[in-house]
């Protein structure tokens, strides 16, 4: 027998960390108000300065948040994939979004009224405490990510953001911390954030010490341990991180394409 739309949104309520805490009950009263949204590629969620309705968070695809800068170009801040919720702060204030959402490619979403959830946190306000670790988490990470980036030398910025990138719930890292993503050095370069032809630089340098592979879109971290070396400020590195690829293997490609 085929499951009701309800069912199925109380097995994806179900697969969410903050949810699954809230027990069986109010997961199915969740799962009457919550909606299972296709976003198209290239679709706008909310805009800068938007009171959000809704929060989110990603079934599939990729969502990307972001900030416009004066001088036009954009700081990346966050790409979010599966498993990842955003937008938890409006459960606490009414503020207009300090960033703009948009989808990166086709994406699905599961969104929930702020109204709804305020009406429950009312009538349970236990649930709401159980709401506030994860925004305490989420907000510390922004703060040391900030901090972190402006201190820091670009390699060190770029290195970070790439080890990020390839560890979360959406990463493509394999067994022997081998890790690829699918980038632009345009998109690399706004989240720094830096100037295209600097990130372009950093990646060749790392390329040629075997840190790094970029290749038409792809790129490869061939020496996670070196590059977590160069995310803690560390810029000397020995022969033992080294990674030699086999023989053959491409050098820098220079074209570097998108």
């Amino acid at each position: 027998m085929a499951k009701s739309g309800a069912e199925v949104r109380v097995k994806q309520l179900d697969k969410i960390g903050l949810f699954r805490q809230f027990g069986e009950d109010i997961l199915n009263e969740l799962a009457h108000v919550a909606i299972i949204r296709r976003i198209p590629r290239d679709r706008i969620v909310f805009h800068l300065g938007d009171v959000p309705s809704y929060i989110y968070h990603v079934i599939q695809g990729k969502i990307r948040l972001s900030v416009p800068l004066s001088d036009g170009r954009e700081f990346i801040f966050s790409d979010l994939g599966p498993g990842e919720s955003f937008d938890l702060a409006i459960l606490f204030t009414s503020r207009g979004s300090n960033m703009n959402a948009a989808s990166v490619e086709d994406s699905d979403l599961l969104q929930i009224e702020v109204s709804f959830m305020a009406r429950l946190f009312n009538k349970r306000p236990d649930l709401a405490l159980k709401v506030i670790p994860y925004l305490c988490e989420a907000t510390h990470d922004a703060q040391e990510r900030v901090i972190h980036g402006a201190a820091s030398a670009l390699s060190t910025r770029l290195a970070n953001t790439l080890l990020r990138l390839t560890q979360g719930p959406h990463s493509m890292a394999t067994v022997d911390r081998v890790s690829s993503i699918h980038i632009s050095q345009t998109d690399l370069a706004a989240m720094v954030p830096a100037s295209r032809a600097k990130v372009n630089r950093c990646l060749r340098e790392w390329e040629r010490r075997y840190l790094t592979r970029y290749d038409h879109g792809s790129l490869t971290i061939l020496n996670r341990a070196a590059l977590e070396s160069v995310a803690l400020g560390e810029i000397s590195f020995n022969r033992s991180m080294m990674h030699f690829p086999r023989a053959g293997a491409s050098p820098w490609h220079a074209s570097a394409r998108q």
